[in-house]
């Protein structure tokens, strides 16, 4: 944290030399400095943060960013990567043009491991449901059967996982004091 405070320092007197710039710089590292830490539980956050969220919601907000530590404007990244082996997939009940796959999926030729069919084999829409061993926790399965449509219609089986959620969604990446590239996750829930 004393890295942070201290970059944090540093930029925000670095903006003040500047003083077309001062005002915004000062603010978006503010924000930098404030977002890389535990915001809600540091009360001098609060204003910024609390700014930060109001000027949201504004027509043609723009992310303050803090041009001394080659700060990125905020992206988000609701869902946790999926397990090793495993790809996102986002299936059709998914909103169209969200761009996140809400589910990660495996072949079970590659799942490496039998899937466990319980007293409920089936779901209510028809398909097969299981559960395996995922990271030392039993998770549930899906089952989806994918034809290949072609003149043999080879059908190919593949395991489905809902994934995980982020409690920490959004993320700003930035330059640290050795120059280092570093991503910070965050949520602007309000204390």
């Amino acid at each position: 944290m004393l890295k942070y405070l201290v970059m944090g320092t540093a930029a925000i007197a670095g903006a003040a030399s500047v003083p077309s710039q001062a005002f915004a710089s000062e603010w978006g590292c503010q924000v930098l400095l404030c977002l890389s830490g535990d915001w809600q539980g540091t009360p001098s956050c609060h204003p910024p943060i609390d700014r930060l969220i109001d000027a949201m919601g504004s027509p043609g907000f723009s992310w303050p960013i803090c041009p001394q530590a080659n700060s990125s404007g905020a992206r988000y990244d609701p869902y946790e990567a999926c397990p090793q082996g495993w790809t996102p997939y986002a299936p059709a009940s998914d909103r169209p043009g969200q761009g996140q796959a809400s589910m990660c999926r495996i072949a079970a030729d590659n799942l490496g491991q039998p899937a466990s069919f319980g007293p409920r084999h089936g779901q209510a829409d028809g398909s097969a449901s299981a559960t395996i061993q995922l990271g030392g926790r039993t998770v549930p399965v899906q089952l989806t059967y994918v034809s290949s449509g072609a003149h043999n219609d080879r059908t190919t089986t593949y395991y489905d996982i809902q994934r995980a959620r982020r409690a920490k969604p959004y993320y700003i990446d930035y330059d640290d004091t050795n120059g280092l590239r570093q991503r910070s996750w965050f949520n602007l829930s309000r204390p």
